[in-house]
Formats: structure tokens, C-alpha cells, sequence
């Protein structure tokens, strides 16, 4: 299972026929609010024979994976774009943007426990100090998020998702 952001302009992207598309041109599609998903198949790179940055054929895939390209805005109109192995049947557009906006959720409080309780500096990284020392930063991140858990999650897109979708 993969739900990853990417950008559609860094991944090579092709249709079922396995021909090239750029998704990046198909950004007129995305809705205001909900989302838009395309069938894509990414090709695996051969191995490089040597430190050249030159782009290879298509051709000389050495394979082909089969994926979901979904595509939301934010609030500001700028669009993400969440990539899955996940069919449609498995989780639908909206839940995989819901998946993500989880992980998010993870991504800043780990971000909030490096900055704010300096979860990323132990003082000591033997035994019992190092121990101790962790438990009281957890005890302390876990008073402070039940003191900010009233105000609520943030989201990437700035906005609670809908069901108004599109598929291609």
C-alpha cells in the first residue's frame, strides 16, 4: 500500500497504452472542492550503468505499476497531488485525501515534539538517562496535546473534504 504526495512534473506518468502523459496538463480538471483521480501506470527505471543524469526510453522499463493519481485544491487554489497503490474499490478518492491528511496530522506533531520539547537532542543516549529522559518529553507532549486538541487538526487543503467528486 503506497499514499504518498508527489509532483506530477518530477514522475514520469503514463496512460494504460503506456504512452506518456503529463498530468500537470490535466489541472483544469481539478475541482474547486472535492477531487479528480486518473488511472496511471508509472514505469521502473533500469538499473544506471553509470552516473549520467540522461533520461532513459520508456521502452527499457524493467517493469510497470499500475496507480491512482488524485488531485484536490487547497483553500489558495494550489493543487496536491496523492498518489496510491490503492484501487478505488479498496478506498475511494476522498478517503485516500483523508488518509493523507492523517499522516499530516503525524508529520506536525512530530514536528511540534522536535521544535517545541526538543524530542530530537538527547541529552544522553545510554540506559537508564536517555529513558527517563524520553518518558518525561512524551508525558509533556501528551499534556500539551490535550490542551490543544479543542481547536482541532489541520489540514493541508484548509478545508473540510466533501463528496463531490470527478474521475477521469
Amino acid at each position: 500500500m503506497l499514499v504518498v504526495r508527489f509532483n506530477p512534473v518530477t514522475l514520469r506518468t503514463c496512460d494504460e497504452n503506456r504512452r506518456r502523459i503529463f498530468l500537470q496538463d490535466r489541472e483544469a480538471e481539478v475541482p474547486a472542492t472535492g477531487a479528480v483521480e486518473f488511472n496511471i501506470i508509472l514505469p521502473v527505471p533500469p538499473e544506471r550503468q553509470n552516473k549520467s543524469h540522461k533520461t532513459w526510453d520508456s521502452a527499457k522499463a524493467v517493469a510497470w505499476i499500475p496507480v491512482r493519481a488524485i488531485a484536490s485544491r487547497t483553500r489558495q487554489a494550489e493543487i496536491i497531488w496523492i498518489l496510491t497503490t490503492l484501487s478505488a474499490a479498496e478506498l475511494p478518492a476522498l478517503a485516500v485525501l483523508g488518509l493523507y491528511r492523517l499522516r499530516w496530522q503525524i508529520e506536525l506533531f512530530f514536528k511540534r515534539l522536535k521544535s517545541l520539547l526538543h524530542m530530537d537532542t538527547l541529552p544522553s543516549r545510554e540506559g537508564p538517562t536517555a529513558k527517563s529522559w524520553m518518558l518525561s518529553r512524551l508525558i509533556a507532549a501528551a499534556l500539551a496535546q490535550r490542551l490543544v486538541q479543542p481547536s482541532g487538526p489541520l489540514s493541508p487543503w484548509g478545508y473540510q473534504l466533501r463528496a463531490e467528486t470527478a474521475q477521469a
